[in-house]
């Protein structure tokens, strides 16, 4: 066996024993390595900080090293890359656009998508989604930290894009929780007259909402009762994006989905 690949069999058996951690004869038996070799590896392993040994019984675990890369790691991810092959499946299944929009700042911007329908409105990158009447911009809203809601609330300047928009705050605030409970916020020509949308949100390693999923398309083909359907695939997708980014969804909206 290689030198790394004995240094990657030992991290990954580190990893599985997280919780009781292992030593030197235990790991060397396991991997059928020598026990001198096992030691000089872990040895060399500790010096860098990528295992320690923990008191009294001087058991292994893995070292600190490897928070400081997974740190790097996570804040070099591309989340509208990420997204990518989850909107691509999301596309796939339901043949309508699908789309991911990002918090920043205090607006909700469309960053990556997929597909496109066949009407004067499309959704581009660099789009903002406004909190008030946008599927997006609402489910990011409801999952706010307080504070952030309601500075975001204050400010809002609202604006009837169609009949449905809603310009009342305290309307607003009850649709928020709402949303809140269920995970999914639907907008059914609230933005644009004869087009509906639906979304869920994402979670970053913090647990904070870092943006959403979202699938767009006519009022026509798109129904209350498709985007319901549609509403268990989304909130799957962004469990399993929050996951990758190291965020944990809440559990009690999956269940929600499932029972839906």
């Amino acid at each position: 066996m290689a030198s790394i690949a004995k240094i990657h069999s030992i991290l990954e058996l580190l990893q599985r024993n997280c919780r009781k951690g292992m030593s030197n004869k235990e790991i060397s038996r396991a991997l059928g390595i020598p026990p001198s070799t096992c030691y000089r590896i872990l040895a060399a392993l500790k010096k860098y900080d990528y295992v320690c040994q923990r008191r009294p019984d001087m058991r292994y675990f893995l070292g600190y090293a490897h928070l400081r890369l997974a740190e790097s790691v996570i804040e070099g991810m591309d989340e509208a890359a990420i997204s990518l092959p989850y909107l691509e499946e999301l596309h796939q299944e339901t043949e309508e656009t699908t789309f991911f929009a990002r918090l920043s700042g205090e607006l909700c911007i469309a960053m990556e998508m997929c597909g496109h329908i066949n009407t004067r409105i499309s959704v581009g990158r660099g789009e903002v989604m406004p909190f008030y009447c946008s599927a997006a911009g609402m489910v990011v809203l409801a999952f706010m930290g307080d504070k952030d809601r309601k500075r975001i609330l204050k400010n809002l300047a609202f604006k009837a894009f169609t009949k449905n928009t809603i310009t009342d705050p305290d309307k607003l605030e009850v649709r928020l929780a709402e949303i809140y409970e269920c995970g999914v916020a639907y907008n059914l020509q609230e933005f644009h007259n004869g087009i509906n949308a639906m979304a869920t949100p994402i979670f970053d390693r913090q647990n904070r909402v870092l943006g959403a999923l979202a699938i767009v398309g006519t009022s026509v083909d798109l129904d209350r009762e498709q985007l319901e359907e549609y509403s268990r695939l989304f909130l799957q997708a962004g469990s399993d994006i929050s996951g990758v980014l190291g965020g944990k969804y809440p559990e009690r909206l999956l269940k929600e989905g499932k029972n839906g």
